[in-house]
């Protein structure tokens, strides 16, 4: 008994769903069929903005609109799977003027889907009824990017200035909107960075005291800045100078004090790592005419460095040690001449050459005049030069104190006639 009645039961649901699917299938009744947020699409918007400079600023169906339709359960079943390809189209291109603009709108503008036919459905409720547009005047203008860097090294290293590709970009919406740009803001932030950045940044639009202006009816053919940050290893590095021995003193004589004494140098670690100092060019003691001197030095880098202290001058104090100067009077007598062109006798008009010396202390007042020579070489004159002063450049030897020398050795010079032999006195 219980089976028949088991047996019974599902024979009575069998035949409840064919005669449901009977119902559904075979009889096809009508009913309506809401559908929501079907997109409105306005055409003729490229001919407004491109021949008459407006755009649509506002609707009241952003987020589409609702449509109720009725027909036959087959046809609206078709409806639902495709509503992917239902739309509303507007035209707009007939619009010529920055104001508020209403469209009704009906079967006619509906784009249904191609599986359901337009004269097997019709439409029985919308919202919103009519469709309104606001236009505005079109704007364009050029803004200023301004980028902003929040960047924190790690130690030894440098952030230095940063690059962007796009210092200024052209933006274009609604005047209202446009005209309350001042300019575009690019932020780059990064942490515990050890080399160069280089991104691709989107940009936020700001009004002239620096507040976000957010708007999707503004546009622009650029999307995002490439914004470029160079990171360097940065090092302190000695300045030094080398010294060059003569005009009676040494390197050992002096005591020499560089401000600064060093500065700080950025670049590449592969540059940077093997500099230990920096050179200055040459002190040539001979060159210093007293004891207690300041030269200044131009700071040169090698290639590929940079200069972060921004000092681009050294002034280096030397103070000689145990040494004093003397001043002597050399008659011409002393003077010798070498090399003169053949059948030349040079005659000096130069009667007495004023000589600076250094030397020790304890040796300054045994230097006489007789332990300089005065050397003046011809070699480089001929006897085109005969019958005209010519100027000659002439070495100075000190003789007989190794710890002593000549002052500015290379800047002392005579005046001198080279005369025929047979004319000499």
């Amino acid at each position: 008994m219980r089976n028949k009645k088991w047996l019974a039961m599902l024979l009575s649901l069998v035949v409840s769903v064919g005669i449901w699917v009977y119902i559904v299938t075979v009889e096809n009744p009508e009913r309506d069929q809401t559908l929501y947020n079907i997109p409105v699409v306005f055409t003729g918007e490229d001919i407004l903005r491109e021949d008459y400079d407006l755009i649509i600023s506002e609707s009241n169906v952003a987020s589409g609109v609702t449509l109720t339709f009725y027909g036959k359960n087959s046809e609206l079943n078709k409806l639902l799977d495709d509503k992917m390809e239902l739309e509303v189209e507007i035209d707009v291109s007939r619009l010529r003027s920055a104001t508020e603009f209403s469209f009704s709108y009906d079967m006619s503008d509906i784009t249904l889907p191609a599986s359901v036919s337009n004269q097997s459905i019709t439409l029985t409720g919308k919202s919103p009824t009519k469709i309104t547009v606001t236009l505005d005047q079109l704007a364009k203008k050029t803004v200023p990017v301004e980028v902003i860097t929040d960047v924190k090294v790690m130690t030894g290293y440098l952030a230095e200035r940063v690059t962007q590709d796009m210092s200024e970009i052209v933006i274009e919406g609604p005047a209202e909107l446009v005209n309350n740009v001042d300019h575009a803001v690019v932020t780059l932030k990064r942490e515990n960075v050890d080399q160069t950045i280089t991104a691709s940044l989107p940009y936020t639009l700001v009004d002239l005291d620096g507040n976000v202006i957010e708007s999707t009816e503004i546009t622009s053919d650029v999307s995002e800045i490439q914004v470029t940050l160079p990171v360097s290893v940065f090092k302190d590095v000695p300045l030094e100078i080398p010294v060059i021995d003569g005009g009676g003193a040494t390197g050992d004589d002096v005591t020499i004090d560089i401000e600064p004494a060093t500065i700080r140098i950025s670049g590449d670690a592969s540059v940077i790592e093997p500099i230990q100092s920096i050179r200055l060019s040459n002190l040539d003691l001979a060159s210093l005419m007293s004891n207690s001197e300041t030269v200044t030095r131009v700071i040169t880098l090698p290639e590929g460095c940079t200069n972060v202290s921004g000092v681009q001058e050294a002034k280096v104090k030397v103070q000689f040690q145990n040494k004093a100067i003397k001043q002597l009077r050399i008659s011409n007598t002393n003077f010798q001449f070498t090399n003169a062109p053949d059948g030349l006798v040079p005659e000096a008009r130069t009667s007495m050459l004023l000589v600076t010396i250094r030397a020790d202390v304890d040796d300054i007042d045994k230097i006489t005049e007789d332990n300089i020579r005065v050397i003046a070489d011809l070699s480089s004159y001929s006897a085109a030069d005969a019958g005209t002063a010519i100027t000659v450049p002439v070495r100075i030897y000190l003789d007989g104190f190794e710890n002593a020398g000549v002052i500015g050795a290379e800047e002392y010079s005579i005046v001198a006639d080279l005369v025929p032999v047979e004319d000499a006195d």
